[in-house]
């Protein structure tokens, strides 16, 4: 029998970012069926509006509540770094929702459910160990010494 020890933080951070992920998922997909349905914009603009904003809000509670790389929320370095792996997984989930929508002629509605543990799997792994990884950002290492706030 293989034993599997996962490390505390790491599941923290998981359970943490999961939580944060499913309500932002939710308001999100909200958001995405009032400008579909009711508003009737095309579902490409429908999902970019809806993902821009997701992105925004996710941000700021994954630096203060989940990861907390740093003391005070920074909007310079790491948020370009956000950016840029929710720009991959939001080309990720446009390629896969114009794909799966025109393959299968299913509501584009039902294929964004179907993708999304792909995209929450990608954007987990770059915001964790590439964006709010604890490193110090440029012009801030002077900070590596202060203790981080336990979990």
């Amino acid at each position: 029998m293989i034993k599997i020890q996962i490390n505390r933080q790491f599941f923290l951070h998981f359970v943490k970012y999961s939580f944060v992920g499913a309500f932002n998922a939710v308001f999100t997909f909200l958001f995405y069926f009032i400008l579909l349905k009711v508003i009737r914009l095309h579902y490409l603009v429908s999902f970019s509006l809806s993902w821009l904003l997701g992105v925004l809000l996710t941000y700021i509670i994954n630096f203060l509540w989940v990861f907390k790389p740093e003391q005070k929320l920074v909007f310079k370095s790491r948020l370009l770094k956000y950016f840029t792996v929710y720009i991959t997984s939001y080309l990720l989930n446009m390629f896969l929702l114009k794909q799966l929508t025109e393959l299968t002629r299913r509501d584009p509605l039902l294929v964004q459910l179907v993708i999304i543990p792909v995209v929450v799997a990608v954007n987990f792994a770059g915001i964790k160990y590439w964006c709010m990884n604890g490193r110090p950002i440029k012009g801030r290492e002077n900070n590596s010494h202060r203790k981080r706030r336990n979990i």
